[in-house]
């Protein structure tokens, strides 16, 4: 299996030239270069709104908006599957009253991700289960929880079991949960999951000046507190491949993203690794899965009481 990550700096509000940025990024990748392709949380809207009001000028329509446009179009061409995150309208108000808050509105909205076929099928539909701060101003979490299905992978004949996430997901529930309860991890293991597909807009409070001085130098803490977060996955007897989509750059005001998107395996006491990109690059990440991971790492196990 040949996996991609995107990771690039998409700046809010700006879909168009968001997506312009994309296909840049993209336009030397040819048909079949990789049978997935996976994009960061609110990939084309930028993550870092405020409000409900911030973000309701560019809510799309439940898998069917700019961005899920955009996937199909773009898993057509390189033929292969498309995941993507986007800010998700399931349903408008009864009223054109201002929204406030999405109770009051009457909106339903979700952070979510849709995932495509070459074909232009949704294959996957996830609403994010663990709410941001952010998130909490505009959109609901999940009502079905997390989300694993079997993804039919171009040029297979199997399937391959898949359970999607979204950044926060791999934290514990509104940070007041038990560390050791481990609810996104544990989910996978429970339904013998094979591949792992999160999007992130993960934080990082590194310096400006060191994300474009290091710009190509993963964020380490943030790579070590992600697999310090799958460790029961680390610890279980069947492996599983792990890709994760961050974004990078900077969002007004005072949000910087740690980058340092990575494919990688996990499983047997082990975490290795296929590739990682830097914390400030702009760039696509391409891993064949048939291949034995190029590197390893070591995380100390983080305990907690219940």
């Amino acid at each position: 299996m040949r996996v991609a990550c995107l990771q690039f700096s998409a700046q809010l509000g700006k879909v168009e030239d968001n997506i312009a940025r994309a296909n840049a990024l993209l336009k030397d990748s040819s048909r079949s270069d990789f049978d997935l392709l996976i994009l960061p949380e609110l990939a084309f809207t930028g993550y870092n709104f405020l409000s409900l009001a911030a973000i309701t000028p560019y809510l799309e329509p439940t898998a069917s908006g700019v961005t899920f446009q955009w996937a199909k179009t773009t898993a057509a061409r390189l033929q292969c599957i498309v995941t993507v995150g986007y800010p998700e309208l399931a349903s408008r108000p009864p009223s054109a009253a201002p929204p406030t808050t999405p109770v009051s509105s009457g909106l339903v909205c979700y952070n979510s991700s849709v995932t495509v076929s070459s074909t232009g099928l949704v294959l996957a539909h996830y609403r994010k289960t663990h709410l941001y701060y952010t998130d909490e101003t505009w959109a609901q979490g999940s009502p079905t929880g997390w989300h694993t299905t079997s993804l039919p992978l171009p040029r297979s004949t199997d399937s391959t079991i898949t359970t999607f996430g979204i950044c926060m997901d791999l934290n514990p529930y509104r940070f007041t949960a038990p560390w050791t309860r481990y609810e996104f991890s544990n989910h996978a293991i429970s339904l013998h999951s094979q591949l792992l597909l999160l999007s992130m807009a993960w934080l990082t409070d590194i310096p400006s000046s060191s994300l474009i001085a290091e710009a190509a130098e993963p964020d380490l803490g943030t790579l070590t507190y992600w697999c310090s977060r799958l460790q029961p996955l680390v610890d279980h007897e069947e492996e599983v491949v792990v890709v994760i989509a961050n974004r990078s750059g900077e969002e007004e005001p005072h949000a910087r993203y740690a980058g340092t998107s990575w494919i990688g395996r996990i499983g047997r006491g082990k975490i290795q690794a296929w590739g990682v990109l830097g914390r400030g690059e702009e760039s696509v990440l391409v891993a064949d899965t048939e291949k034995e991971p190029g590197w390893k790492l070591t995380v100390r196990k983080q305990e907690e009481d219940d």
